[in-house]
């Protein structure tokens, strides 16, 4: 811990300037993102064209769209009326509404509109009278309960926002999953809705979170730890908050004001050994049994095969790193059951897999395993630090 309050209040700010377990809500936090910001502002500043803003769990759509209002005002110097909301399983089309309309100051005195009075023309109605422009996030989209039914609901509430030329803009947040249902279902509205992929964030722009966040805490990075950090991150920025928390915490606590690599080795045992409970559990049912198999080294080589814009690998991207960690040469066959198996109830569910039989694709059902299982591998000394290197080289 910290030996003198000047670095006990450096240390805490560490924890103020690294948030892995919040989304961004400040324009001067967010870092890159600028083709998806570019894409968003110019939808959100034409009548009539709304978002949806898809991708995995854990890439940072919900920073994205926290921010929107805010670049929004910045960019347009006009009022901006907005409103973030989340879906939860007991919210039906109603009840997502009224949490909309306690969320927006000039829509407030609409919040407790009779239910049977909330139809997709009734919102119109109120917000083609609400001064300015308006901004609603629907987050978690994929949550919302009721159904076909909600779905249907929102649908056309962008219709009649979109034919009317309303001055709000909807901006839905979710997997992939729930953005083909929205279209499948209502071809209609597609021409009013402008689909931004988020994709897992780039080296660079993991490079561009770290060198401002650490630039806050006047810390020097050596650009070979940053490497690091980006690599076991995977894309996703919640682990890069994670372990550049960890790491400038015991730089700070040894009273340096440079991380070195044993500051970052202290954070990857935190992130192995302090993981959500459901990673840990997951991770377990995966990857034991009793006796000797090699689940863990497979799931390892999958957390480590190149994998597509949306996190999906087939069998053969396996190949290189399952022969790196067994250190002999694999084929697809020494591991394909074990692919099969990840799919499956007695390990966990761990993976899902699309396609049809010897065309299967495979990914991680909940990104953040990723991160963790590679870290695993390290401490478990299932890789060398040398060897896991080398799949970060271009």
């Amino acid at each position: 811990m910290p030996s003198s309050p000047e670095e006990l209040q450096r240390y805490v700010q560490a924890a103020a300037v690294f948030t892995p377990s919040a989304p961004i809500d400040s324009q001067d936090l967010f870092a890159g993102r600028f083709e998806q910001i570019s894409q968003v502002i110019s939808a959100v500043s034409q009548k009539g064209q709304h978002v949806i803003l898809y991708g995995e769990r854990g890439v940072g759509k919900t920073s994205l769209a926290n921010v929107i209002s805010q670049i929004m005002r910045s960019v347009s110097g006009q009022e901006v009326h907005s409103a973030i909301v989340n879906c939860d399983g007991i919210d039906d089309f109603t009840s997502l509404w009224q949490k909309i309309f306690r969320e927006v100051d000039s829509l407030r005195a609409h919040a407790d509109t009779p239910p049977q009075e909330i139809t997709p023309e009734s919102i119109r109605y109120i917000l083609q009278r609400n001064p300015g422009k308006t901004i609603v996030v629907i987050d978690e989209l994929d949550r919302l309960g009721n159904g076909r039914v909600a779905t249907e609901l929102l649908a056309d509430t962008i219709k009649t926002l979109s034919d009317h030329l309303v001055d709000t803009t909807l901006i839905l947040v979710g997997v992939a999953d729930s953005v083909n249902e929205l279209i499948a279902e209502h071809a209609s509205i597609e021409r009013s809705l402008v689909q931004v992929q988020m994709p897992r964030m780039s080296v660079s722009e993991l490079y561009e979170l770290l060198d401002k966040r650490f630039g806050l805490l006047k810390i020097e990075v050596p650009e070979q730890i940053k490497k690091r950090i980006a690599f076991l991150s995977q894309g996703l920025p919640s682990y890069t908050h994670l372990l550049a928390l960890h790491a400038s915490q015991k730089a700070i606590a040894r009273s340096s004001k440079s991380i070195e690599d044993s500051d970052l080795d202290s954070a990857i045992r935190v992130a192995v050994d302090k993981a959500y409970q459901s990673i840990l559990n997951a991770y377990h049912q995966a990857t034991s049994s009793s006796r000797e198999t090699i689940y863990a080294q497979v799931l390892l080589a999958c957390a480590l095969a190149k994998k597509d814009n949306l996190g999906f690998f087939v069998p053969p991207d396996v190949v290189t790193p399952m022969s790196l960690i067994m250190g002999k040469k694999y084929r697809t066959s020494g591991f394909a059951r074990h692919l099969s198996d990840f799919c499956e109830d007695k390990r966990g569910k761990v993976l899902c897999k699309r396609g049809s039989e010897r065309n299967y694709k495979f990914r991680f059902v909940n990104p953040m395993m990723q991160p963790y299982v590679i870290m695993s591998g390290l401490a478990k000394n299932l890789i060398s630090q040398e060897d896991l290197f080398s799949f970060s080289q271009p």
